[in-house]
């Protein structure tokens, strides 16, 4: 089997509400999105999906189009898309890092090669061992007052765990914040911070523990992606779990979270890592390091989630509450159909049988969201 055409798509996308993270305060209304369409000589397509954005990532959904263009597409045309090991290296010498222009290849490649043989993702991936993931829901912008009430509202609806977006405001607004999202909703609801590096060492050093009067399960990148000695220093002192975002990209990154002790969790969303096929050596890196894994998101269409679903089901090492598999839920569009995943309350469910990915796009959409396309061909 070789892969015979490319198709990418520029696509746009808008949230729900502004979405307010210490890097863009003014609150984000839309952003861009990637798709691959990777088709093989035997007719069988796969789907693939990348979401980065200017501000947490060095790439854009821009540099991802030239770069597919340009580096990865043409190494790639003619390859076996099963033979992932071969993909990767393949990927790897031509374009140095750059996870997000990889990833979308990676997703497509698996889609396409579970759908050849008839069998989902997840079972490529070695198996799932959960038949359920349960989801977090994202709070982040507002006033103190709206806050308060959007958590009411999803806790009512059913929601376990909230993920409250720090560090736009002033610490003190934030201390705030989250103690009257805690007093709101009471003590029964797993609460989740994302800082989004907005702090430095000191800062975090004298919030943290203010914030752990309000019971958190975890506190994500207070400081910036490069600064591994602050998040060691803060996790030696404070006791609730440190997240690595920004910091984590690779299995390098890993490996070196691990041996300086800087945190007890890491954030796992495949597009940062670069496909499944890192993640999945990321996690397993995790693993045995004896430490816990987040499945996280962008802001990201139906492919993502899908793919972050399967990633889930897979991963033996997860943290105990919610993961981000709602991003389709905060966009207002979404190329994928109505109903094509499947809860049970809040949590999003495995499906049990399914080729591939076992989606499928809406083409009318998908022409009405494209911004730009291009195709390469053997």
């Amino acid at each position: 089997m070789r892969i015979v055409k490319i198709e990418v798509f520029l696509v746009q996308v808008e949230v729900q509400k502004p979405y307010v993270l210490a890097f863009a305060k003014h609150g984000l209304t839309k952003t861009s999105s990637v798709i691959v369409r990777m088709h093989a000589e035997n007719g069988h397509i796969g789907l693939g999906e990348s979401d980065p954005f200017v501000g947490f990532s060095e790439e854009s959904p821009e540099s991802v189009m030239e770069n597919i263009c340009r580096y990865i597409g043409p190494a790639v045309l003619g390859m076996d898309p099963r033979n992932l090991v071969r993909l990767h290296l393949k990927m790897d010498s031509v374009m140095h890092a750059s996870p997000f222009t990889k990833a979308p290849i990676d997703i497509a490649a698996h889609d396409l090669w579970g759908r050849t043989i008839s069998v989902p993702v997840y079972q490529l991936l070695g198996g799932r061992v959960r038949d359920e993931v349960p989801m977090i829901w994202p709070i982040g912008g507002g006033t103190v007052e709206e806050n308060v009430l959007e958590a009411r509202e999803k806790v009512a609806e059913g929601y376990e765990t909230l993920h409250i977006k720090l560090g736009a405001a002033q610490p003190e607004q934030d201390i705030a914040r989250l103690k009257a999202i805690r007093e709101a909703i009471g003590n029964d609801i797993h609460l989740m911070a994302d800082v989004n590096q907005g702090w430095d060492r000191s800062i975090s050093l004298q919030v943290i523990p203010q914030l752990e009067k309000y019971g958190l399960s975890l506190i994500e990148q207070p400081v910036p992606s490069w600064d591994i000695e602050s998040l060691a220093k803060i996790q030696a002192a404070v006791e609730t779990r440190i997240s690595a975002d920004e910091s984590l990209n690779s299995t390098h990154q890993a490996i070196n979270l691990i041996r300086h002790n800087a945190v007890r969790a890491f954030s796992l969303k495949i597009g940062k890592c670069g496909g499944f096929f890192r993640t999945r050596q990321i996690a397993a890196i995790i693993e045995s390091a004896g430490l816990l894994c987040f499945v996280n998101s962008m802001i990201e269409l139906g492919i993502s989630v899908a793919a972050s679903l399967h990633l889930a089901a897979t991963v033996p090492n997860l943290v105990n509450h919610g993961h981000a598999l709602m991003s389709n839920l905060r966009i207002k569009e979404d190329l994928l159909p109505p109903n094509s995943f499947q809860y049970a309350g809040k949590n999003m469910l495995v499906p049990r049988d399914c080729r591939g990915l076992g989606i499928t796009i809406d083409e009318q959409k998908l022409e009405k969201m494209t911004l730009e396309r291009f195709v390469l061909e053997l």
